[in-house]
């Protein structure tokens, strides 16, 4: 050991009068051991928090599925003619999954909404738009309305009449579309604050054979003698064994089912959570259709171990069981709306496609990846991280992300578990990042009362810690990525302590004992980067734990730090073809020598290598390949 020890008591030395009273405090928060009772959370942003039907919002919860009133929208295909589309709209604070927080710094409720609109098409098709602005007016030229991704060069056209055009041709492997119509009047009244997001999906044909139609939840008591399930219209799970209603419950997927269709006018309100064969099957849910969260209660989103709430403690999609051979979950088409908690279990060798998410609040993590898992043409809206790469052989492809207050917008891990050997994003659309944290930049000192400090708010972010290897056998390859307005942080690359103070650490077995002094070893591939000049400095390195950091190692025994201590290890990270525009609309390489002017980045460390490179041939190949 690096540190001298001291020792506390553990559960093997003799107890006193008040370590028995404590122990039993302990075993009555246990769920395992006593207790079946779940409180509702209680940290800062929470206690904060502004549910409706409060007196801090007298107005009582939103009812989805609710038509937008801020956006109009109107589609034709091949040049066929005018057809209306509902367009659906999500606010902010509005619903108990989703309450107000105002640390997030956005325009508190009824202002802050995200609408969506589903629009069919078919690959080689001309798609026109008609968007009308439904308050305040018509669209103005002033607003200076355009598409994002901006990197797509989607073409958009004011009217005479006010109204907006959007048009998009499709490829011919089309496979799903998100774009986002943005503009600004004022800070509450625009594009950033009543988003629009378009979504464009290819023909999902409902499935046929042993087929069971799904039109009420009457229809789910006896499905065990079919194969597949195809909602088409608007159902709310019926109240179960969960504390909540209807529509907040979890259907239990039995393993007969393998596949789910949610059609054009399915809306169905709870989740799905799949029993698992050990055999291997392939479960799939797909279409157009939404599943909505908006029932649950954010306030119990830790409690999936607990007796009671324990649906609000659940992601929106989730498998049974962790069995020798999982079931793997294939996902195509389908919107999750307004959750209270993570959008997805970690996949295994999961396929995902054309998936949109929307989650406001923190622990509303979306894409959770595990081994061999794919994504590609995804939409993400979420309060949390948003592409998680938490295992080898990752892929992801053409993902479009809205970054709200808080959460990585590609995270490659927690902790020192996840390897990163052979992943691949290729093609990341960074449409608009909503962190107010870190302020100002962030330390490289740990401090011991908020280890987490927002470091984990980045456009490429590593919360990993002591111990880790990643990248080892095969560095992970970031690559084509897209930023359309100035990040606050790009990146956030650190070797740090975990916080145990974290209610998913907590919740999910308590927070690991790790050896601090354990070197790091982290490798990784940059490449072809298009991204304005971030707001605050990003951070490539170790951590320092200041004199008298504390921490368990081994568990149950307390380590205090004798004097400022950098944590260890080596990271190589390649930087090619990466360039910032700076607040004047220069566009500059990285290079080793503009790291810190241009770049705004920042090292800590020994053993931290940054290479910065151009490469033509790969710009050469990006525009060839990514760009129109």
């Amino acid at each position: 050991m690096l540190f001298d020890q001291w020792i506390i008591r553990n559960r093997y030395t003799s107890v006193t009068k008040l370590g028995l009273a404590i122990s039993l405090l302990l075993l009555a928060s246990c769920p395992s051991v006593v207790s079946a009772q779940c409180m509702a959370a209680t940290d800062a942003a929470d206690l904060a928090a502004i549910y409706p039907g409060t007196a801090a919002n007298p107005n009582p919860p939103s009812i989805y599925p609710l038509t937008s009133d801020r956006y109009a929208v109107q589609y034709k295909i091949d040049g066929g003619n005018w057809t209306d589309a509902r367009v659906y709209i999500s606010i902010y604070g509005g619903t108990t999954a989703s309450p107000f927080q105002p640390s997030s710094k956005y325009a508190a409720y009824p202002n802050t909404s995200m609408s969506f609109v589903s629009i069919p098409a078919q690959p080689n098709a001309n798609v026109q738009l008609r968007v009308t602005k439904q308050w305040d007016g018509s669209f103005l030229a002033s607003d200076h309305v355009y598409v994002r991704p901006a990197a797509k060069g989607i073409p958009s056209v004011l009217m005479p009449d006010g109204t907006v055009k959007i048009f998009r041709r499709t490829p011919s492997n089309f496979a799903g579309e998100q774009f986002i119509l943005w503009w600004g009047r004022s800070d509450t009244e625009g594009g950033a604050v009543q988003g629009m997001v378009f979504f464009l999906n290819p023909q999902y044909n409902a499935p046929t054979g042993n087929v069971k139609l799904i039109n009420s939840t009457a229809d789910l008591v006896d499905v065990s003698s079919y194969d597949a399930l195809d909602f088409e219209s608007p159902i709310a799970f019926d109240k179960g064994t969960d504390v909540e209603g209807a529509g907040a419950q979890v259907y239990q997927v039995p393993v007969n089912i393998n596949t789910i269709f949610l059609g054009p006018n399915a809306w169905v309100q709870g989740k799905f959570r799949f029993e698992q064969s050990n055999a291997s099957h392939v479960r799939r849910i797909y279409g157009p259709g939404v599943l909505d969260g908006s029932l649950f209660n954010y306030a119990y989103r830790q409690c999936r171990l607990f007796d009671d709430h324990r649906a609000d403690g659940l992601e929106s999609i989730s498998v049974d069981g962790t069995p020798e051979y999982p079931d793997q979950l294939v996902l195509d088409g389908i919107v999750e709306w307004d959750n209270d908690f993570s959008a997805l279990a970690i996949l295994s060798a999961g396929i995902v496609n054309n998936v949109k998410i929307l989650g406001w609040n923190g622990n509303n993590d979306a894409l959770r990846m595990g081994a061999g898992t794919t994504a590609t043409n995804v939409f993400v809206r979420a309060g949390d991280d948003s592409l998680e790469l938490w295992g080898p052989s990752v892929t992801v492809t053409n993902a479009t992300v809205w970054q709200n207050a808080a959460g990585g917008v590609v995270n490659l891990g927690w902790l020192n578990v996840y390897p990163g050997d052979f992943d691949v994003v290729d093609g990341l659309y960074v449409v608009r990042t909503d962190w107010p944290d870190p302020a100002p930049d962030p330390s490289w000192t740990a401090v011991q009362k908020d280890l987490l400090a927002h470091q984990d708010n980045g456009v490429i972010v590593s919360m990993m810690v002591p111990g880790t290897i990643f990248g080892k056998v095969q560095p992970p390859v970031y690559r084509n990525i897209f930023v359309d307005e100035a990040p606050r942080v790009l990146f956030s690359l650190k070797i740090l302590p975990p916080d145990c103070d974290l209610a998913g650490l907590k919740v999910s077995g308590g927070c690991p004992a790790i050896d601090l002094t354990l070197p790091s070893e982290v490798n990784l591939k940059i490449q072809n980067v298009f991204t304005p000049q971030s707001i605050i400095q990003s951070s490539i390195g170790f951590q320092i734990l200041p004199a008298d950091f504390t921490y368990d190692f081994p568990a149950g025994t307390k380590i205090k730090v004798p004097s400022d201590f950098t944590l260890t290890g080596t990271m190589n990270i390649d930087m090619t073809n990466v360039f910032v525009m700076l607040p004047n609309g220069v566009w500059l390489p990285l290079t080793s020598n503009d790291a810190w002017p241009v770049g705004m980045v920042r090292t800590n460390g020994e053993n931290v290598n940054i290479n910065y490179d151009l490469n033509l041939a790969a710009l050469l190949s990006l525009f060839n390949t990514k760009l129109p």
